[in-house]
């Protein structure tokens, strides 16, 4: 049966598409993709010019005085700008401008999707979720919806409705519900199937549809142990579309292979988000050249952000507490974000802080939820004190 099921997948990823097809589904995924990328949020006393923007998106922001004179269209056109410079520069302020472009919009279903999309990029994933019900409500063929509620269910790990969205929008974009599906057998415990898929969605894809075959690509391989071939898989979805999530992705795979100064090159130009700065961090101090400064930066960031209960990147916070040796904070930090949050990299750095802490009954509800979930990862498997083989 999975045999027969996958087979079917890949005839339907297989099948000719038109043109107008195709150029709507780029549009698509390049504004929803990555998958549930989370904007760093900046210290309140922070200059507001940290990182520069882009021109159209300045012109947008311009244009906000005179907003009462945009038709809907246009309205919708810079919120789709803003949120996708968002996703390339991690810089939270595009959020809010495109909030107030919507403010006056009309709320039609695609506002109502542009906003959910706001709001899962602030981690408000309950919040996301209802909007987009009520879109789905009245047009269950809403494909922008259906591929944001389905990163949600595969962020927060209700793999059975991300399952069930996938197979929706299959019907509304053949090729884009397979990488979709694939993306959920990825951590759902399905990878040989998953790997199937990519391989010819690689093959047969383009733009900004290549570029999300790649980046899950790089997933499977890092779930496998390939650090290297996820690494030349990164790097491939990067050519294509260069975007903080991807590049901080790529990060993670050069750190387990101990390519520190390609961490160092890769970010060095990166917008100043926390993800950025952490990884740029811990790769300095695992090569020996350790940023006092931008030690205390991370630690000033981290420590703002989670007085004014706003800490969005609370694994990142968590692994920066592990890396500095406090297991109990890290602990405390990781099983916040575990709240929300159930990806691999969430459940690795919770599983590493249990371990440091030695809190055997966080190790234990890992453990079962992995088992009930039916992941396959060695990443997690090593985590979690568990043996796990590589293939590179």
């Amino acid at each position: 049966m999975v045999a027969r099921r996958a087979s079917g997948f890949c005839a339907l990823l297989a099948r000719p598409r038109s043109s107008t097809m195709r150029r709507w589904i780029v549009l698509l995924i390049a504004l929803l993709l990555p998958a549930g990328t989370a904007i760093a949020q900046p210290a309140r006393d922070e200059v507001v010019a940290r990182n520069l923007l882009s021109p159209s998106v300045k012109q947008t922001i311009a244009a906000l005085a005179a907003q009462s004179g945009a038709g809907q269209s246009e309205r919708i056109s810079r919120a789709r700008a803003l949120i996708s410079e968002g996703r390339t520069t991690g810089d939270p302020r595009t959020l809010g401008y495109a909030e107030a472009v919507l403010a006056r919009a009309e709320p039609d279903d695609s506002v109502l999707v542009l906003r959910a999309t706001i709001e899962q990029s602030r981690h408000r994933f309950s919040d996301a979720r209802a909007l987009l019900d009520r879109v789905l409500a009245r047009n269950p063929h809403d494909a922008q919806a259906l591929l944001t509620r389905s990163t949600i269910g595969v962020v927060t790990g209700d793999y059975a409705s991300a399952t069930t969205d996938c197979r929706a929008l299959a019907a509304v974009h053949v090729e884009a519900g397979a990488i979709c599906l694939a993306q959920v057998e990825l951590v759902s415990g399905d990878v040989d199937r998953a790997g199937r898929t990519l391989s010819l969605a690689v093959r047969r894809s383009e733009g900004p549809l290549l570029a999300w075959a790649f980046a899950l690509q790089g997933q499977l391989f890092e779930q496998q142990g390939a650090a290297r071939s996820a690494i030349v898989a990164y790097r491939n979805a990067l050519q294509i579309s260069d975007d903080l999530v991807t590049r901080l992705n790529l990060a993670d795979a050069l750190l387990s292979d101990s390519q520190f100064a390609a961490v160092e090159q890769l970010l060095r130009d990166a917008p100043a988000a926390d993800g950025a700065l952490l990884r740029r961090w811990i790769g300095g101090r695992a090569s020996g050249r350790s940023d006092p400064a931008l030690e205390a930066r991370l630690s000033q960031r981290f420590s703002e952000a989670q007085a004014r209960g706003e800490l969005l990147h609370a694994r990142e916070a968590a692994m920066f507490a592990l890396a500095r040796g406090e297991p109990r904070e890290a602990l405390d930090l990781a099983r916040v974000n575990w709240r929300s949050q159930r990806e691999p990299a969430d459940i690795i750095v919770f599983a590493q802080a249990a371990r440091a802490a030695d809190d055997r009954a966080a190790l234990a509800e890992l453990k079962a939820w992995v088992r009930r979930a039916g992941m396959r990862d060695v990443r997690v498997e090593r985590a979690l004190g568990e043996s796990a083989g590589a293939s590179e």
